[in-house]
């Protein structure tokens, strides 16, 4: 199983589109692939059509039920990420079928207090000693990362094998970027010295000017990080925010958009590298 992280501490720049669009579009084309929704804004398990409602209900709402009722939740509901890092599910109970070729694990949203909640020695490796009892076999595990550098984040990178960073053209889209490389730097030296940057993938591009001006400013600075800027340009396009409405795919919604063309050529291109 290759593992990829999606991962840039600046939100908005694709992060969630563009690990769902990978993880869909890699089933599609018959691998087996496992996403990981660890955001604790779960906003790319909404996109997959999950009712949270059911999943991952306000702990208040848990409370109001009668016994019975928290019993049945409990044993019946799928675990979610938070709960396999506090070893209190098995990480096979969290593993949620979305089609045939593609599982989603739900983070949950109690991810937002883990760096409080997980401070003990070993807590970089929680995710880590989850994966080894996973049963079923994938090709590809395709994580949707927090902007926030904690405890969530170091986990995914010391079990990951690659990081993609998405990065949106723009005046403050380098801002970051050289501390998220020091952290990935870091767990590169600490505790996993097979993972790597295996490049920047520029989303929400526009046809003007200025995004070709940051853009060469985004490719400048890749070649002092000495990394690649994929070729694959992923066009800003409408048809993502309404497949996320639809909670639909963006390939099944709108197949024939732009963005969705632009996220086939970004795959190609990713597994001719694999290849």
């Amino acid at each position: 199983m290759r593992i990829i992280a999606f991962s840039n501490q600046k939100g908005g720049v694709a992060k969630t589109t563009s690990s769902y669009a990978m993880a869909v579009g890699l089933a599609n084309r018959g691998y087996k692939v496992l996403v990981v929704d660890a955001d604790p804004q779960e906003n790319l398990s909404m996109s997959a059509g999950i009712d949270l409602n059911e999943i991952d209900p306000d702990p208040e709402d848990i409370e109001k039920l009668t016994e019975e009722q928290q019993d049945y939740f409990y044993e019946n509901v799928p675990a979610k990420l938070f709960e396999v890092m506090a070893k209190r599910k098995n990480i096979n109970d969290a593993i949620i079928p979305i089609s045939e070729n593609l599982d989603l694990i739900v983070g949950g949203i109690d991810l937002a207090s883990a760096d409080m909640s997980f401070a003990g020695l070993g807590r970089e490796r929680l995710i880590k000693e989850a994966f080894d009892d996973l049963e079923k076999e994938y090709d590809f595990c395709v994580f949707d990362c927090s902007p926030a550098l904690g405890v969530v984040l170091m986990n995914i990178l010391t079990v990951a094998d690659e990081v993609i960073i998405p990065l949106e053209p723009g005046a403050y889209s380098l801002q970051g970027l050289s501390r998220l490389y020091k952290f990935i730097d870091q767990i590169h030296d600490y505790t996993n010295d097979k993972l790597r940057v295996d490049g920047i993938l520029v989303t929400k591009v526009r046809n003007t000017a200025n995004a070709k001006i940051w853009i060469g400013d985004i490719e400048e600075k890749a070649q002092l990080l000495n990394t690649k800027v994929f070729k694959s340009k992923i066009r800003l396009n409408v048809s993502v925010e309404e497949a996320q409405t639809m909670k639909m795919d963006l390939f099944e919604y709108a197949g024939g958009s732009s963005a969705a063309r632009d996220y086939d050529d970004f795959i190609d291109e990713f597994l001719e590298e694999v290849e």
